[in-house]
């Protein structure tokens, strides 16, 4: 059209030079073989009476008079006459003007397209055409569209305008089939019966088979369908239509929440007012007509590509299979399904919708890009697990007679998720992703949960934890808080929460607390011991002081969960600090207070410089304790010389940085070998000593061979390294 345009016009121009105005005129009348516009082309075949009716009480005739071009599939008059009958209407003016609106107007697709440009459009255009997308982006806008509806706000009591977007229908090729490598018939038919596919040599319009295909018009192309396109509702529309799926809906719409148009406030609100648009907080807007809004920063009409492509794939468990998962998972912690949290509904929410291209049968199963938000195949059978489907304007829905359970729900993080009294642990899992990293079935855990009471009596770094509610009726509007510098409350950021679970994430089972065991928690250098029935932080350990956990019972896939009687996060102290009041009978270091005393002597733990020869490093100290001390000066092992005996204490340290230790050694963790102390005894050169992992055991080397027991199975770890207890002396 656009180069018949330019030739008419450039013809225009050259005959005014030498054709009078009634030569001209008669020169430039419409020659025969333009075919006229849609309106006339339809009007001309005498079959689509009803339809022009239609149009015109609809107010559609401007579009297909050429005032834009379309594309317009097109029931003949016998097809809409059946259409009528199955309402039980004779005639098409018994239809509601809005309600024919919609019906006229789902007929009518936005710009011109021929049969190719429908079985495989590419919204980039034909310069950067996409091989492996071919036929995927299948819906396209009409204008078909629902009047301004009012809603009430819930979480604010207001009464909101919602403006409805123009529908989308999808438009299923052969070619998109093709592309998913599925059969068309058997896959179309799944939704619309059997019998219903006739897209064999090109595409169905929703429920309608297409009889002619692209007839050109000035304006457009014409398609004649053997059936009235029923516009399609939402997948939301859909749910709410059936009651075997009200309970599904009524969670996801404890998300309901309204966002602004500005745009559509400007256009079609009246002075005033203003409109919004409905969404669903963090999940899916699947009661959206479109499938984006502008989420990405492009205006929302354009991003053709989202738009055309993207669907939401809904698999809505019905009434009864929800009742089944409360029963299993909440009924011991909550009366009923709209008091749980709004965290784990929305966990479990997100794992019944897809946002991806549409979804078919065949697919489920087959296709890895189907997958949750946490990365999981979404596989149920089609068949036995399914009691209802429907593709809709925006998407598709799946109607299953089971929950799909999130895997987070039967894993270590299970009990925190249902009960109640482990809310505060349950966000910090959630705000950090952790509840991911929880869900392996590649790794086992133990989990040690503290409930919120513990967790608000901790002490985590200079303030208390908090925990901020906000609004019950808004997901997302709760925070886990602490204090800053000036006493304010703010936001824990999610490292600090990530570290906050860390401390209590455990490698490995914790099977029985019998016996002396070590185990790594997911924050590097920090330990969980179990001794003599007891469990320890490596906190609690420096002070003595067990903390009692309870086993929570459950069949989870990938470990053990206990609840913690308090919060076990990692100590906190330094050895440097902690050494210098070593003399005092409370401090954890006591038994190492003679050394402390040779280390002050030697000007090592000044205030301000403590062990600054470690310039910060972690480090590890091979501490002699007390009698060892004593014995060594009475024997006249140690230097007494100043500057003699801080080069002869610098043989006790090693760091860990110039050593590359990625982990303090313990009985059984194979973290051995020959490392340099602190101590330098050339260019370049230090003094060494050799740590033998003896299995049940450690063994210290000196550099001459001499052998030195480390005494204790567990060492002391504190936030700058780890104090080993040995009881003979090095060689000067």
């Amino acid at each position: 059209m656009k180069r018949l345009f330019i030739y008419v016009i450039s013809v225009f121009l050259a005959g005014m030079y030498s054709c009078s105005k009634k030569e001209l005129v008669s020169h430039y009348e419409r020659p025969d073989w333009l075919k006229g516009n849609v309106w006339e082309v339809l009007d001309n075949r005498k079959e689509f009476s009803i339809f022009l009716n239609g149009v015109e009480r609809a107010g559609f005739k401007e579009i297909l008079n050429g005032k834009t071009i379309v594309s317009v599939f097109a029931p003949k008059d016998q097809v809409f006459l059946n259409y009528l009958r199955n309402r039980n209407l004779t005639s098409i003016e018994q239809i509601p003007v809005n309600e024919l609106k919609k019906i006229m107007g789902y007929h009518l697709i936005y710009y011109s397209y021929d049969k190719s440009r429908l079985m495989n459009y590419q919204p980039q255009g034909s310069q950067n055409v996409q091989p492996a997308f071919a036929g995927l982006y299948y819906k396209h806008r009409t204008r078909s569209q629902d009047s301004i509806t009012e809603e009430i706000d819930v979480t604010d009591g207001k009464l909101k305008k919602v403006y409805h977007k123009d529908r989308f229908v999808p438009i299923l090729s052969t070619t998109h089939f093709q592309t998913k490598g599925i059969d068309a018939k058997q896959n179309y038919e799944y939704f619309f019966g059997p019998g219903s596919w006739a897209g064999e040599n090109g595409f169905a319009v929703s429920n309608a088979g297409i009889t002619e295909y692209d007839i050109p018009a000035d304006n457009g192309y014409v398609y004649v369908v053997d059936q009235v396109i029923a516009p399609l509702p939402t997948v939301y529309e859909r749910l709410a239509h059936s009651t075997s799926y009200k309970d599904f809906l009524s969670v996801y719409d404890r998300f309901r929440n309204f966002t602004y148009d500005e745009q559509a406030s400007l256009n079609y609100a009246a002075p005033g007012d203003s409109l919004y648009l409905v969404n669903h907080g963090t999940l899916p807007a699947i009661a959206s007509e479109w499938s984006y809004n502008g989420e990405a920063g492009i205006p929302d009409y354009a991003d053709l590509g989202n738009l055309s492509y993207k669907a939401f794939n809904v698999f809505a468990p019905n009434n009864q299979a929800l009742s089944t998962f409360f029963n299993q998972y909440f009924k011991s912690y909550y009366p009923s399904m709209k008091d749980v949290d709004m965290l784990p509904l929305t966990m479990m929410l997100r794992n019944h919708v897809y946002a991806g291209n549409i979804v078919f049968p065949a697919e489920i199963g087959k296709n890895s890009d189907i997958k949750t938000v946490d990365g999981i195949p979404i596989v149920f059978n089609t068949q036995s697990d399914v009691g209802d489907k429907a593709i809709a304007s925006n998407g598709v829905f799946y109607g299953l007679n089971k929950v799909l359970i999130p895997e987070a729900f039967n894993s270590v993080a299970g009990p925190v998720l249902v009960n109640p009294k482990y809310k505060i642990f349950m966000y910090m899992l959630y705000n950090s992703g952790m509840y991911k990293t929880l869900a392996s079935r590649d790794i086992r855990y133990t989990l040690l949960i503290p409930s919120d009471e513990e967790i608000l009596n901790t002490l985590y770094g200079d303030s208390y934890i908090f925990w901020n509610e906000g609004s019950p009726l808004v997901f997302g509007d709760e925070e886990v808080q602490i204090q800053n510098n000036d006493g304010v409350k703010v936001a824990m950021s999610q490292r600090q929460q990530e570290l906050f679970v860390s401390d209590h994430i455990v490698y490995d089972d914790i099977s029985s607390l019998a016996g002396t065991k070590v185990y790594r928690t997911r924050n590097p250098y920090n330990y969980i011991y179990t001794k003599n029935g007891n469990l320890y932080s490596t906190a609690t350990y420096n002070s003595n002081e067990s903390v009692p956990v309870t086993p929570l019972g459950g069949n989870w896939y990938n470990g053990k969960s206990y609840e913690a009687a308090q919060t076990l996060l990692g100590e906190t102290r330094t050895i440097k600090f902690t050494l210098i009041g070593a003399e005092t009978s409370s401090n954890p270091l006591n038994k190492y207070a003679e050394f402390s005393k040779l280390l002050a002597k030697a000007g090592m733990i000044d205030a301000g410089s403590s062990l600054s020869f470690l310039f910060g490093n972690r480090f590890i100290l091979f501490a002699p304790d007390n009698a060892t001390v004593l014995s060594g000066l009475a024997a006249g092992l140690i230097p007494t010389d100043k500057a003699a005996l801080a080069e002869y204490l610098k043989s006790y340290f090693v760091s860990i940085a110039d050593n590359s230790i990625g982990d303090y050694p313990f009985p059984g963790f194979g973290v051995q070998g020959i490392w340099n102390t602190t101590r330098r005894v050339g260019y370049n050169l230090y003094r060494q000593l050799t740590v033998v992992d003896q299995g049940t055991s450690l063994r210290l080397e000196d550099s001459d061979g001499t052998s030195i027991p480390i005494v204790d199975y567990l060492p002391q770890v504190f936030n700058d390294g780890a104090v080993y207890h040995i009881n003979k002396l090095l060689k000067p």
